[in-house]
């Protein structure tokens, strides 16, 4: 069975949904990234308290520790620890949340914009030349 005369309006639902999605994910990701900046700033009433603040580096920043790293697992160990700790702080980890979820968004009213209009309801069609 044909779906375009079965279901004449599923295009339309279809994008309807995905903007839907799209503003939904886009809303609590841009949430979710804000909360995790909240959470981590020490100034703002009701923060996570006991994280290290201070300017000395830390035990992983250190040149022995990324020698050791280097020696151990080569360069591509150090990167990959580097990188971990980059994505361990609450900025890094607040950008990819919202750009993760500003993407998924972007793809969704992509998608949506793509779709093809609805047919006419049935019986409405204009056959002329």
């Amino acid at each position: 069975m044909n779906n375009k005369v079965a279901f004449p309006g599923l295009s339309s639902q279809r994008h309807s949904a995905l903007n839907i999605l799209g503003v939904a994910v886009l809303a609590l990701g841009l949430t979710a990234a804000s909360i995790v900046l909240l959470r981590a700033n020490p100034n703002v009433p009701g923060a996570a308290s006991g994280d290290w603040q201070d300017n000395s580096l830390s035990i992983q920043d250190s040149k022995a520790s990324s020698r050791d790293v280097e020696m151990y697992d080569g360069k591509l160990g150090l990167l990959t620890v580097k990188l971990s700790n980059t994505f361990h702080q609450p900025e890094s980890l607040a950008m990819i949340i919202a750009a993760g979820s500003t993407l998924f968004a972007l793809g969704c009213f992509i998608v949506a914009r793509r779709l093809p209009p609805p047919d006419p309801p049935i019986g409405t069609k204009d056959f002329s030349p």
